[in-house]
């Protein structure tokens, strides 16, 4: 999925879900890796799927940036380490920016700030 098209799945959000937890978590560089494991007793096979963190090769668990704001946060610190930016509610709605990046508006505060960091992202990285 492009940057792009994810942007507009999160503007048009209502809620986070773990979709797009994993949607963003693929564009900064989690991989995912299947393996199928046999139970020896029974003979039947299953799919795991583990995740990779994007600094190596060990397993990770996805954070769950659009539900979580701490996470959402962590998301911004890692696109952009040494931003400045904010988020508030506003009409029940969130309001995020980072730098002097465009004021984003989505759902909730969670999901804005996922917005901004993704928009910074494609500003420095050409992305579409």
């Amino acid at each position: 999925m492009t940057i792009q098209t994810l942007i507009e799945q999160l503007e048009k959000a209502e809620h986070g879900s773990r979709n797009l937890d994993i949607e963003i978590a693929q564009l900064i560089g989690w991989r995912k890796k299947v393996d199928i494991v046999q139970d020896f007793k029974t003979g039947v096979k299953t799919e795991t799927t583990l995740w990779i963190v994007p600094t190596g090769n060990d397993p990770g668990r996805i954070p769950r940036y659009t539900t979580d704001i701490q996470s959402a946060y962590d998301l911004t610190q890692t696109i952009a380490p040494s931003n400045v930016g904010g988020c508030s509610w506003e009409d029940g709605r969130g309001k995020a920016q980072i730098d002097d990046g465009p004021v984003v508006h989505a759902a909730n505060p969670h999901l804005a700030l996922c917005i901004a960091a993704l928009k910074r992202l494609q500003h420095d990285t050409g992305r579409a």
